[in-house]
C-alpha cells in the first residue's frame, strides 16, 4: 500500500527529528489525537530523547536514534516533525521529501530564499504536505484579528503595528540560538519570524519595499530590530526587542472601518475592535476556534484541511527576512521582487 493510502486507512506514524523543548509541546498535542502514533525519535543528544520521554510518558516505547537518516531509512513513517536548529532544516526537509514523507518543520522553514525555492520545487507535484509551525495562524485570537481586518470585516489593512518584547537573550544564552552558523540570525530570525509571518498574513503577500535597522548590543547576533514595510495600500511597522525583562506582544491593525487590537501582557491575552467612531464592535460573537500547528499538520496530511502555513508562506517569510537583513546592513530601503501572496 502506498504512503498516501496507508495514511487514510491506518494510524498516522510519525518520527521526530530533534527532541528539544519545543518537541514536548508538539508531542503533547499529538498524543491527545486519535489515530496518531509517534513511533521514533532522533537526536544527536541522548539526554534530549530521555527528557522528552520523561515529559511525555506516552512516548516511552518510541524507538531511539542518534542519526535521523538512519531513522528515516529504517522506520516505516508517514511523516516527520523537524524540530532542530534553523540552519539544519533545509537538508532534513530534503531528506524527508526524498523518501516521500510529509513534513512538519518548526519556524523558520529555512534560512534563505534560495533554500525555500528548492523546497518548493521538491514539493511540486509530489502530493506531499509540508507545514511550517506558525501557531498564530491556528490561534483563535489571531484568527479573529485576521477575519476582522479583511474585506468581510472592517476592510483590508491600511496600517499594521506589531511589537514583540521578550527575554530572548536570557533564554538563549549559551544555546545554538546565539550561534549564527546554526540559527541563521538572531531575534529577528527566531521569535521575530512569527511576527514577520503574521504581518505577511495580514498584508496578503510580500511588501514592495522594506527598511530595517538591527543592533547586536554586544551579543553575537541581532537582538533589537525595527522594520517598516510598504505594500500597495498598506504600511507595517514591526518592533522587536529580544533583550527585555518581560514578555509583551501588541498588535494593532488600522482598517477603513476601524481598528482591531491584540494584547498579550502579564500572562493575559485579549482582542477587541472598534469602528471609526471608536465604538466597540459586538463582543457577543464567538471567537474562531483554536487548534495547534501539530493538529493542523495531521488534518492536512489526512486531506481534511489545508496547511495553515505551507512552503509558499515559508518562502515569503524567507524573502521578507532576507530583505530586512539586507536593508539593515546597507542602511537603506530594499525593494522586493514580485511574489504572489497566499
Amino acid at each position: 500500500m502506498s504512503v498516501e493510502g496507508r495514511v487514510r486507512a491506518e494510524a498516522l506514524r510519525l518520527g521526530f527529528i530533534g527532541c528539544g523543548m519545543i518537541a514536548r509541546t508538539h508531542a503533547g498535542d499529538l498524543t491527545r489525537m486519535q489515530g496518531v502514533e509517534v513511533v521514533a525519535l532522533s537526536d544527536t543528544n541522548p539526554q534530549a530523547i530521555k527528557g522528552l520521554k520523561e515529559a511525555v510518558p506516552q512516548l516511552a516505547s518510541a524507538r531511539e536514534y542518534g542519526d535521523y537518516v538512519e531513522m528515516l531509512d529504517r522506520e516505516q513513517l508517514d511523516g516527520v516533525l523537524i524540530l532542530t536548529p534553523h540552519s539544519l532544516h533545509f537538508e532534513q526537509i530534503k531528506a524527508a521529501l526524498k523518501r516521500r514523507l510529509n513534513v512538519f518543520v518548526e519556524k523558520p522553514m529555512v534560512t534563505s530564499p534560495a533554500e525555500a525555492r528548492e523546497v518548493l520545487r521538491a514539493l511540486e507535484g509530489s502530493g506531499l504536505v509540508l507545514c511550517v509551525g506558525y501557531q498564530r495562524r491556528t490561534d483563535g485570537l489571531f484568527r479573529y484579528v485576521k477575519n476582522t481586518a479583511s474585506d468581510a470585516g472592517l476592510g483590508a489593512p491600511r496600517y499594521i503595528e506589531h511589537q514583540l518584547s521578550q527575554d530572548w537573550t536570557g533564554l538563549s544564552r549559551g544555546s545554538w540560538r546565539m550561534d549564527p552558523r546554526l540559527s541563521g540570525g538572531g531575534f529577528l530570525m527566531d521569535s521575530g519570524s512569527h511576527i514577520m509571518d503574521m504581518v505577511l498574513w495580514l498584508m496578503g503577500g510580500l511588501p514592495r519595499r522594506v527598511y530595517a535597522v538591527a543592533r547586536r548590543d554586544g551579543f553575537g547576533v541581532e537582538v533589537v530590530s525595527s522594520v517598516v514595510a510598504e505594500s500597495d495600500g498598506c504600511v507595517a511597522s514591526i518592533s522587536l526587542m529580544g533583550d527585555a525583562p518581560f514578555w509583551s506582544e501588541r498588535l494593532r491593525v488600522y482598517c477603513p472601518g476601524g481598528v482591531v487590537c491584540y494584547l498579550d501582557e502579564n500572562q493575559s491575552r485579549r482582542v477587541w475592535a472598534v469602528d471609526r467612531s471608536n465604538r466597540a464592535l459586538d463582543a457577543s460573537q464567538p471567537l474562531p476556534p483554536s487548534s495547534t500547528p501539530a493538529e493542523n499538520f495531521v488534518r492536512a496530511v489526512r486531506g481534511l484541511e489545508p496547511p495553515a502555513a505551507g512552503a509558499r508562506e515559508g518562502l515569503m517569510v524567507a524573502e521578507f527576512t532576507e530583505a530586512c537583513y539586507r536593508s539593515a546592513e546597507a542602511g537603506e530601503p530594499v525593494l522586493l521582487g514580485d511574489y504572489p501572496g497566499s
